[in-house]
């Protein structure tokens, strides 16, 4: 939230397709989230000794995975009129689960397709993650700092 309140790398701050994705995905988003977790996920891997070989270039990816499976989500949304951080008033429900469960449903995705984790596992991680994303998104509005649930 820091990077997308202020000017850093504003350089990158380009939408990657306003027609498609609308201007809040933008090549910063891109760059900043999958450096930053691979970065995080190297510090935690020497941290925690989780033995993982190329820790960051594995948090990378999975950095792009959580990125690129947001775009279908925000497809649907422009083709369907409705403009880039708002809800939909017809189709409330199913794109407000859709906001909080693409992400982990490719982070699990491709994490289990790179034989890290079982199948079962990778259905109890999206379980957990997307239930702490709606979680944390709740607790933000209440906070005031996030808009909307």
């Amino acid at each position: 939230m820091i990077i997308i309140k202020t000017a850093i790398f504003s350089n990158v701050k380009r939408p990657i397709s306003t027609k498609l994705f609308g201007n809040n995905k933008t090549w910063r988003g891109f760059l900043v989230v999958s450096v930053v977790n691979g970065l995080l996920l190297f510090l935690m891997n020497l941290l925690f000794s989780f033995h993982l070989t190329h820790a960051f270039w594995l948090g990378f990816v999975l950095g792009v995975s959580y990125m690129l499976f947001e775009l279908p989500n925000s497809y649907m949304k422009r083709k369907l009129g409705i403009e880039a951080g708002e809800k939909s008033e017809t189709h409330a429900l199913f794109f407000m689960l859709l906001d909080k469960t693409d992400s982990a449903f490719g982070v699990n995705l491709v994490y289990f397709l790179l034989g890290f984790i079982t199948f079962p596992n990778a259905l109890l991680l999206f379980a957990i993650s997307s239930s702490l994303h709606i979680s944390m998104s709740y607790f933000l509005v209440q906070l005031h700092l996030k808009k909307s649930f």
